[in-house]
């Protein structure tokens, strides 16, 4: 397998047609048909079913279709990397993070590499935790910022980011009786915590993963009741006083600030719960990367000097595992 083949298969995928894809690239077809051919052969299956209209992938190269996309662009990436650097970084670079994370690092981060390094094109994507780790390894996202959520990250460089404390969120004016007694509130103890229905992410994603080691701990259930996929819509649900939520300030500042979300600190134990930067182990790390990491933890640190994102800035050596 060559980056010429990759650029065949990639064209043709796009114009459904090899006799398109050869007069775009300038490249004789047969020479196009015979590279697909090995490709196809080396991989054991067929990328393209072929009629008289043209092709179009299979299910086997609509998969390979989104490796063949990443492996490209990190060739051209290494290409700019050997060729800026001693310049100014240059390229687009995808960073995944889970929506709290994103809800107060985007804008401020996205301020920030448009002044340092207007040639950075920032893509930024928001998925639960688990999702991240996975878009990492097949080359989807170049960075994650998100938190542990049980699953293997041998394959993963982390960089410890915040320590960041978990509250009870719910609405200003809550509309469920049993809510009534917290308004005043500006504290709850887990056991009490627990005896309320509270809504919290999958037992895949990083906060069931986090909130199962709590229990095992205190030997306290805590009632859940799902997430509604979207934070923008679970947020509104607790806002509007129908429900509680377990989550990170990140995730509920401004509506607090805006005086929709009324959030108490959980004590005894406190639940809190680490954030780390990821990258792939065995990647090395672009000048992209290189540039945009110290800008995040900036980001983190105005955020937490703000009162936005609240918890502690942790450095590796201070992490927990």
């Amino acid at each position: 397998m060559n980056t010429k083949q990759l650029i065949y298969f990639l064209k043709t995928a796009e114009l459904s047609s090899i006799a398109a894809a050869a007069r775009e690239l300038d490249i004789a077809q047969p020479s196009i048909s015979l590279q697909l051919e090995n490709l196809e052969h080396e991989l054991g299956t067929s990328l393209f079913d072929r009629d008289y209209r043209g092709v179009r992938l299979t299910e086997s190269g609509q998969l390979f279709r989104t490796h063949a996309e990443s492996i490209m662009r990190q060739v051209d990436q290494a290409k700019l990397d050997i060729r800026q650097a001693e310049l100014e970084p240059v390229g687009r670079l995808v960073l995944g993070m889970t929506q709290p994370i994103g809800n107060v690092v985007s804008v401020p981060l996205l301020k920030r590499v448009e002044q340092r390094y207007p040639k950075i094109e920032l893509d930024l994507f928001a998925g639960l935790s688990y999702n991240l780790s996975a878009q990492l390894l097949s080359g989807e996202i170049d960075l994650a910022i998100s938190s542990p959520d049980g699953s293997d990250m041998k394959q993963l460089t982390r960089e410890a980011l915040f320590r960041e404390k978990l509250y009870l969120a719910m609405g200003a004016s809550p509309q469920v009786s049993t809510q009534l007694p917290l308004r005043e509130r500006s504290q709850i103890t887990f056991t009490e915590f627990a005896q309320h229905e509270v809504i919290v992410t999958g037992r895949q994603d990083s906060l069931g993963y986090v909130l199962r080691q709590y229990e095992q701990q205190t030997g306290v259930k805590v009632r859940q009741k799902p997430a509604f996929g979207q934070l923008m819509t679970t947020l509104r649900y607790v806002s509007d006083g129908y429900g509680m939520l377990l989550s990170p300030s990140s995730s509920f500042y401004h509506l607090e600030e805006a005086g929709q979300i009324h959030a108490l600190e959980i004590t005894d134990p406190a639940i809190e719960r680490d954030v780390y930067i990821s990258t792939v182990a065995n990647r090395p790390r672009s000048s992209l990367i290189r540039a945009v990491i110290p800008l995040i933890h900036e980001v983190v640190r105005q955020e937490h000097r703000a009162g936005h994102w609240r918890g502690e800035l942790i450095t590796d050596d201070n992490a927990s595992e």
